[in-house]
């Protein structure tokens, strides 16, 4: 890559704890005896289930097809029967409940039969085949990934593959591109071709040990001169979406906008493997590799784990200390959220499990007023004004403090947690963040409902009125038409008494 490394505003440099976790091999976790499988996606899309309680079904058969935009292709991730299609908490933020198909594995593993597919050779094929494969960002966003090549803009086009695991704990992508680096070449080179692009970058973090001298070995066996893979430093949040563009090439994606303004996309090491999974062996995406760590845990490591795998089932196989275990966090320290139960199953997103114990958990230390110091301004990587944020969003009047929250790019946090890590009060900022964004979403869709009501409301009085006012015209049509008979009679009855009276002047003479 030519030219110097940027750099962004702000950040916080970390201890890892990724060693432990990363040094083993990433071990299979086998097939648990149920799998629950959501059928939302992190975007607020559902999918509409093809399947009934009581069917067998074979792996990789579709389960469920999108019911939306931003919706996802869910397949069989083994074979087995439907024990039930419920209502049940899923992997995200305050675990939400959400439509999902319980899977009950019989052990087999028997694969759905399909007849092999020829290899893509123009774009729209390979983006049908990704979307098809019911592949997402497996980064944490969760965005469809075909639907960002079908966004695409004509002009010049670079691609982006994440391999920055800047959160602690996490180690799944290092442990795969150690483990998979031609695949995610290759896996690369179809996405190239997807987006036309005219290079494709691969940034790791630059403490990462092995990996470059893997992925590079990989290029060059291919012989790829548009795919290079770049170091980038470690500093939390580098692996944000808006951060790492920035490191990378110095621009900053416009506010209230995507990369794809840039001409960029960006892709984690993840879906890479994934998309090469679907074009080279036709297989969808049924698993993923979850990290599984934490001070609870006494074998920390990588999984490759089916999706819908329950969580307990994973750090059972870690070995868990449950009597131990004070929290149980998706995701990282930073970004993750914890969960209510651990029998909730893995997602397509599901990077980390992270269990741990009450010493190394934050206390619920008593929240201070804010005292304007500004640290959380000098680390917000978004160079945003938290504090200005907080004010607005814990002020009275809340409806119009919320508006002045928003016209301050709120819905421009990444919810990294570095405000929250540095403040001197001990106020969790990113809960107030994360509250203020979801209730303007909510004030939106009531004054979208509202304007949807009040413009039927409208549509249907003006229909009333054009219906009246036909009604008004018919009848005066009728009453002209009347009128019209009234005098074409009193016009012959004259001509009548004329001819009458013509005639009888007419004897007369």
């Amino acid at each position: 890559m030519s030219g110097r490394l940027s750099h962004f505003h702000g950040g916080l440099v970390l201890r890892h704890h990724k060693q432990s976790s990363c040094q083993p091999e990433c071990q299979s976790a086998g097939i648990p005896e149920q799998l629950m499988l959501a059928l939302s996606t992190p975007r607020g899309s559902q999918s509409k289930a093809l399947v009934q309680v009581g069917e067998r079904v074979l792996k990789g058969q579709v389960m469920a097809h999108p019911d939306g935009h931003f919706g996802m292709v869910v397949h069989a991730p083994t074979s087995g029967h439907i024990s039930a299609i419920t209502e049940a908490a899923t992997a995200r933020a305050d675990a939400p409940s959400g439509p999902c198909i319980l899977l009950q594995p019989d052990g087999q593993d028997e694969w759905l039969e399909t007849t092999p597919s020829p290899l893509p050779t123009d774009p729209a094929a390979i983006i049908e085949r990704i979307q098809a494969a019911g592949i997402i960002g497996m980064g944490g966003a969760g965005f469809p990934t075909h639907i960002k090549y079908q966004q695409l803009q004509v002009g010049p086009t670079t691609l982006i593959i994440n391999g920055a695991e800047c959160e602690p704990y996490i180690s799944c992508d290092e442990r795969l591109m150690l483990d998979h680096p031609s695949e995610i070449i290759n896996g690369t080179r179809w996405l190239l071709q997807a987006a036309q692009a005219d290079r494709a970058i691969i940034a790791i973090e630059d403490n990462i040990g092995g990996v470059k001298s893997q992925l590079d070995a990989a290029i060059k066996a291919q012989q790829l001169a548009d795919i290079e893979v770049v170091k980038v430093p470690t500093i939390y949040p580098t692996g944000g979406e808006k951060q790492l563009i920035k490191v990378l090439t110095g621009r900053e994606v416009p506010s209230g906008q995507t990369p794809l303004a840039l001409g960029l996309i960006m892709q984690n090491v993840a879906t890479a493997k994934a998309v090469h999974d679907a074009i080279e062996h036709g297989r969808p995406l049924l698993e993923r590799v979850v990290t599984v760590t934490g001070d609870s845990v006494a074998e920390p490591r990588n999984y490759w784990a089916l999706i819908g795998t329950p969580m307990r089932h994973l750090l059972d196989l870690a070995g868990c200390d449950w009597a131990q275990t004070d929290k149980l966090i998706v995701g990282g320290p930073m970004m993750g959220y914890a969960m209510p139960d651990a029998d909730i199953g893995i997602e397509k997103t599901t990077n980390c499990l992270l269990a741990l114990p009450t010493a190394c958990t934050k206390p619920e230390l008593q929240a201070m007023p804010c005292i304007r110091c500004g640290d959380c301004v000098q680390v917000c990587p978004q160079e945003l004004l938290p504090q200005q944020l907080f004010w607005y969003i814990n002020g009275n009047d809340q409806t119009n403090d919320l508006e002045k929250a928003r016209e301050h790019h709120l819905f421009d946090c990444i919810e990294c947690g570095a405000c929250s890590w540095v403040c001197p009060s001990h106020i969790n900022l990113v809960d107030f963040y994360r509250y203020a964004k979801s209730e303007i979403t909510y004030l939106d869709q009531k004054k979208q409902k509202a304007n949807l009501a009040k413009q039927r409301h409208d549509d249907r009085e003006a229909r009333l009125a054009r219906i009246k006012a036909e009604r008004q015209a018919k009848r005066r049509q009728k009453t002209a038409k009347l009128t019209d008979k009234s005098s074409a009679k009193q016009e012959i009855s004259a001509v009548l008494a004329r001819i009458k009276q013509q005639s009888k002047e007419a004897a007369d003479d």
